[in-house]
């Protein structure tokens, strides 16, 4: 019969080749192609006549796959994918940069020089070997299904093209960060997964599909998974805390929306001049929020904890209540601190609109949780600032 790999005519594989080192598949191997169902057995073709591959094909892809999953540098787990990767020229030098790119071992500064090279079109050096960018480079997710394997996804292309991409998708993460976390090198896709799980309770792993439909929106340079940024809200509503993995997060998927036009308030840092309501909705919580825990030394609970959730979803349900007690707390507070926060919070009630809106759509209230992020780490800045001074 006629072989589906190359195209001859030849003696057909029965049974394709078992794989053992997919994590989740069985013990004793799982194939890629395999049935055993009679509804799959169109004119008695029974086992693999029915999607022919030559016994030499099936030979050759299962002794490579079965290399591959053997060697460390080229395969990765993402959840419950194993990835698999390849350099069409059979270099490793392709498969370990890829790897160090999810690895924190390497520091930022090698690992960005080299990316930087590659994504321009520049061989670079990695690990005594050149790299080139016009190299065809392979990329295959396997997920375990039942007695087979599934293909989650299988990308191909120029390690140049696939390097811009995730160039591309750090900096639609770049954001400020706290002090503490200024040293940290950049979001790895373990890192990312890991904000849309609950750390919490006994399964932390995140949903199979969305690991890899991140994965291919970051290779290809797509727009993220909606499920990406919908988990993300889950575990704010549920923490009532943003970190700041959550707010490269909410800003990387609003910056790859088409349909998004406030563009201006997806910025690394503050944005002082925007007069978008739902970013300076965020800013003025923030401003309130830090007013309150003046005003209150050692509070153990502030107005995040009871308000967040129902502040960035219905403003104007629940601004009225906070300004009301924000004029409270001014009371407790000496001129000075009353002053400067009299001026904060003027400049950006000036800047809004003589209503609060009723609601905010999903898109809009990751804004406002921007704006929120943005204020309290200039707030955290300015006391580094005076304590440094």
């Amino acid at each position: 019969m006629q072989c589906l790999v190359t195209g001859e005519i030849g003696e057909i594989s029965r049974l394709h080749p078992q794989f053992t080192k997919v994590v989740g598949a069985q013990p004793a191997g799982a194939a890629l192609v395999s049935y055993n169902g009679t509804a799959f057995e169109s004119f008695g073709k029974e086992k693999g006549l029915n999607a022919p591959v030559s016994t030499q094909a099936a030979f050759a892809y299962g002794a490579a796959l079965n290399y591959l999953l053997s060697e460390q540098k080229h395969h990765i787990r993402m959840g419950d994918t194993t990835v698999v990767f390849w350099a069409e020229n059979g270099e490793d030098g392709y498969s370990q940069f890829l790897c160090d790119l999810f690895d924190t071992g390497v520091t930022d500064q090698q690992l960005m020089d080299a990316l930087k090279a590659i994504a321009e079109g520049r061989f670079a050096c990695w690990k005594d070997m050149n790299l080139d960018p016009d190299s065809r480079f392979c990329i295959l997710g396997l997920a375990p299904n039942a007695a087979r394997l599934s293909v989650r996804f299988f990308l191909s292309g120029g390690f140049g093209e696939l390097m811009r991409n995730v160039r591309r998708h750090q900096e639609d993460l770049r954001i400020a960060k706290p002090a503490k976390a200024v040293d940290e090198s950049e979001l790895s896709l373990y890192e990312l997964l890991r904000e849309t799980a609950n750390q919490e309770s006994r399964d932390k792993l995140p949903s199979p599909q969305m690991i890899g439909d991140l994965a291919r929106a970051i290779l290809q340079g797509m727009i993220y998974p909606a499920t990406l940024y919908e988990q993300v809200q889950v575990r704010i509503r549920a923490e009532r805390k943003i970190t700041w993995r959550r707010a490269a997060i909410i800003k990387a998927y609003l910056t790859r929306q088409p349909n998004f036009m406030p563009k201006e308030v997806l910025t690394v840092h503050l944005n002082e001049d925007t007069n978008y309501q739902p970013y300076l909705l965020g800013r003025l919580f923030a401003v309130l929020e830090a007013l309150q825990e003046k005003a209150n030394p050692g509070i153990n609970a502030t107005i995040r904890d009871k308000y967040f959730s129902s502040a960035s979803a219905t403003p104007a349900i629940v601004f009225p209540t906070l300004i009301r007690l924000a004029q409270a707390h001014l009371k407790k507070l000496d001129a000075g601190w009353r002053i400067h926060f009299d001026k904060q919070l003027g400049e950006i009630i000036s800047r809004m609109d003589a209503s609060y809106p009723a609601r905010l759509s999903l898109q809009d209230q990751g804004v406002f949780q921007l704006g929120y992020y943005h204020q309290t780490q200039k707030r955290f800045t300015k006391k580094e600032d005076v304590n440094n001074g």
